[in-house]
């Protein structure tokens, strides 16, 4: 069994989203929709806020005109003998400029049209959390994969300090 971690951001401007649409040639989701991210490097184990920055600025040239960069979603899955853990950041920038990568097609999309777009089923899951009125600016959410009947349930469940 082994462990991957990563990282991805869901950057906000004027009610639209920054979205990447995945390459058809890569080899991890090709095609589909995600936010901005990558792998969480062994240096940035601990940090996965300082890899989201990296990859933002890897994936976009945005660098400085984040605000409010937050952890809102950790998702853990196990597909076959990998634990998948995801690290899923939302902020705000102030440009709707951004380079172009080899990764996939960036888009501004529409906070009504999040919901529309085709993206990993666990991911699918935590948009449907965002837009929801479970979600909650003020907490980060854990969710974990579980298959109920063959299909996905996501468990969410608030990440909170507590007095021993």
């Amino acid at each position: 069994m082994t462990l991957k971690n990563y990282t991805c951001a869901f950057l906000e401007n004027d009610g639209c989203f920054l979205l990447m649409k995945r390459a058809p040639n890569r080899e991890v989701n090709p095609d589909f929709w995600s936010g901005v991210g990558g792998k969480i490097e062994p240096c940035e184990i601990n940090d996965p806020c300082s890899a989201c920055v990296r990859e933002i600025k890897e994936e976009t040239g945005i660098t400085n005109y984040i605000e409010n960069l937050k952890l809102r979603y950790i998702i853990i899955r196990k597909h076959k003998d990998v634990i998948r853990q995801s690290y899923i950041y939302f902020g705000k920038v102030n440009t709707k400029s951004f380079i172009n990568t080899d990764e996939g097609t960036l888009y501004w999309i529409a906070k009504e049209e999040l919901k529309h777009k085709h993206y990993t089923s666990t991911y699918t899951k935590m948009i449907e959390h965002y837009l929801s009125s479970d979600a909650d600016d003020n907490n980060i959410f854990i969710g974990v994969a579980e298959s109920v009947d063959g299909k996905l349930e996501m468990l969410w469940s608030k990440v909170e300090d507590f007095i021993d």
